[in-house]
């Protein structure tokens, strides 16, 4: 599974350096990923942008303060180097640039909008299944609720109507 929170770029080669281990390993292509996002849907472009910032922006907020990103004590952690360099980030970025960071690489918008994001990072990871989160960050109940519901009536069918990736795209094994 991808939880986005690295440039796609990293994401990309990765995906890339997994598929080629796990032919490697196991002698034949790995399965397509799972990819995750934390989802705000609304009809209205203007409000979907406005509860991102808000719920988005404040669930990376918890993830931020909760593993002290801000400091440098995951650098030199073996395994934990991208997440250490995020203290450089945040010193260059501050936080709310962390937070803008994070909230981009999320799926949120119109219908439309959130339909051609989760095309887009499918494409580019070669991906078959997407995994919403919809409510985090305090968001209400209605409010979440209101946000599952509309994607899964607006998005969701026509998600299922794309082809399996194998035929969308041709995967580097």
């Amino acid at each position: 599974m991808i939880i986005p929170q690295k440039p796609w770029e990293h994401v990309e080669k990765e995906v890339g350096e997994y598929r080629k281990q796990f032919i490697k390993v196991h002698g034949h292509d790995a399965p397509p990923p799972i990819v995750a996002g934390w989802t705000f849907c609304d009809e209205d472009e203007g409000r979907a942008r406005e509860m991102a910032e808000k719920y988005i922006g404040g669930y990376w907020q918890t993830v931020l303060d909760h593993y002290q990103f801000h400091g440098d004590h995951l650098k030199d952690m073996k395994g934990y180097e991208y997440y250490g360099g995020m203290s450089d980030n945040i010193a260059r970025h501050g936080k709310q640039g962390a937070i803008d960071f994070f909230m981009e690489l999320q799926i949120w918008g119109t219908p439309e909008q959130c339909y051609n994001r989760i095309v887009e990072n499918a494409n580019r990871l070669g991906s078959d299944a997407f995994s919403g989160v919809f409510s985090y960050a305090g968001m209400p109940w209605e409010m979440a609720e209101a946000n599952m519901k509309l994607f899964a009536k607006e998005v969701m069918p026509e998600l299922k109507k794309l082809a399996p990736v194998s035929e969308r795209i041709k995967l580097a094994s």
